[in-house]
């Protein structure tokens, strides 16, 4: 940083706040918060002058009632990522692909107990969907018509973090039993994720593969599935990527969520497993994706 010349930077990008003190010494600033800003808050909050780009809707409102400025700016594919036309007539893997780590959530209920908040907190987390839906449940955020009603002190901030792991352990947990339930074989790639054979056998788990290996597998797969906490109004790139190679995505979204999505046709409910893909769907899903969402699309709209 120490040879460029001030004068020659538009703006500093910095992951997860990373630099940013570097970054501000060369005029404007982005900290981009690739998951959700609470679990970077303490690092967040040590600087000034800086904008964070947030992932999620819900992240950039999380930011926002905390004074921090926020924008979205969605997980988005480089422009070599879009599928050519051709390209979707290729057969696919026959998997349905569900890239998920393993999340224990037994030890985030034991330091919630060991925090002495595990009986009052246990209807909220298996209730929420997110971190703010939790933030809202305790209060520290307004809900609707209610206004906040307590601080986000270092006490609950710490039993946040862990509510969160419970939370994202939770809603894996129930998309390995919903698609047993439907007698859907998922294929399960991730950190860990044999430690879910003995709960839910019906699934075939394999070993944690490179993420350049992973991409490859969800361009291929005949499906992807998709399962959103910490990311419930946002394109995660577990959605962004297969959708500009033209695989579908299984998503189980609700009625806002559907809102957002209704330019990727090739989103579809996890009732539609068995349901041919029309290629007008997935042609018009990448059509959208190259048009707004590369990251080419993403960082004009910082320069303009």
């Amino acid at each position: 940083m120490n040879q460029i010349s001030k004068k020659d930077v538009k703006f500093s990008l910095c992951i997860n706040g990373s630099g940013l003190d570097t970054a501000l010494t060369f005029g404007k600033a982005y900290a981009l918060a690739v998951d959700h800003p609470l679990l970077i808050l303490p690092h967040l909050q040590q600087y000034k002058g800086f904008e964070l780009l947030c992932v999620a809707k819900e992240h950039t409102a999380f930011a926002q009632l905390l004074n921090i400025p926020a924008r979205d700016f969605f997980h988005a594919v480089s422009r070599a990522d879009i599928a050519s036309a051709e390209s979707l007539n290729e057969a696919k893997s026959g998997e349905i692909l569900f890239p998920a780590s393993h999340i224990n959530k037994d030890n985030a209920q034991k330091k919630l107990q060991e925090m002495g908040v595990w009986d009052q907190l246990k209807p909220v987390v298996t209730a929420v969907g997110s971190i703010n839906e939790f933030l809202m449940a305790i209060g520290v955020l307004p809900n609707g018509n209610q206004p906040a009603r307590a601080q986000l002190n270092e006490a609950i901030y710490k039993i946040t973090c862990e509510a969160d792991l419970y939370i994202r352990a939770l809603a894996r947990e129930r998309i390995l039993a919903s698609y047993t339930e439907k007698n859907i074989v998922l294929d399960v790639y991730g950190r860990n994720v044999k430690q879910y054979q003995q709960a839910y056998p019906f699934h075939r788990y394999h070993d944690e593969v490179p993420y350049k290996d992973m991409l490859e597998k969800m361009a291929n797969a005949s499906f992807v599935v998709h399962n959103s906490p910490g990311f419930e109004f946002a394109l995660h790139e577990r959605m962004v990527y297969p959708l500009a190679k033209g695989t579908p995505i299984l998503f189980d979204a609700n009625v806002n969520q559907r809102q957002m999505l209704q330019g990727l046709p090739a989103v579809y409910p996890s009732n539609k497993v068995q349901t041919d893909v029309p290629l007008e769907h997935r042609k018009s899903t990448v059509n959208e994706i190259e048009k707004n969402h590369t990251w080419a699309a993403r960082l004009a709209a910082l320069l303009n």
